[in-house]
């Protein structure tokens, strides 16, 4: 019942002062006035998500490495192909989680250097990096390393 009347004096108050012919008319004033709120509040993520990639910070990533000998022949037709189609190149390849750093993306890894997001793989999911290296040595030698700085120097487009 309060809930009632406190509409109804809501409803007269906006009325007053809109000069709207009904109640009908009042309502539908308040109802497209929500809307246009949500609009601007849901414009206000996008604009902030956008922001958020333009400011370029460190961030952490595990750091792994590959070579094109994992799981494919010398003959194979798409023998050192990445996803993005690109061929692997020491130095410049990088494997990572598109949904994380997108494809084309230009990375400086500290330690590593500049690279290039090339590629992706299975296990590669959320801040996790693979570098490409020409050899399984080097590959084993590279090993395993956590906590390493990123800063993304360009975000790709993942087109």
């Amino acid at each position: 019942m309060g809930e009632l009347i406190l509409s109804l004096l809501l409803t007269l108050s906006v009325w007053n002062n809109t000069g709207a012919q009904s109640v009908n008319q009042v309502r539908e004033m308040k109802n497209t006035t929500i809307k246009q709120e949500v609009k601007v509040a849901k414009l206000d993520k996008i604009k902030q998500v956008k922001h958020k990639k333009d400011t370029y910070r460190w961030d952490r990533f595990e750091l792994t490495a590959y070579t094109n000998n994992q799981g494919r022949s010398v003959n194979d037709r798409d023998y050192g192909r990445t996803a993005s189609g690109k061929l692997t190149k020491e130095g410049v390849t990088i494997a990572a989680d598109w949904r994380v750093l997108p494809k084309n993306t230009v990375v400086y890894i500290e330690g590593v250097g500049k690279r290039v997001v090339q590629d992706k793989g299975g296990a590669i999911k959320g801040h996790k990096i693979d570098v490409y290296v020409r050899t399984e040595s080097e590959a084993r030698q590279f090993g395993r390393k956590k906590h390493v700085k990123v800063r993304v120097i360009k975000w790709g487009d993942n087109k």
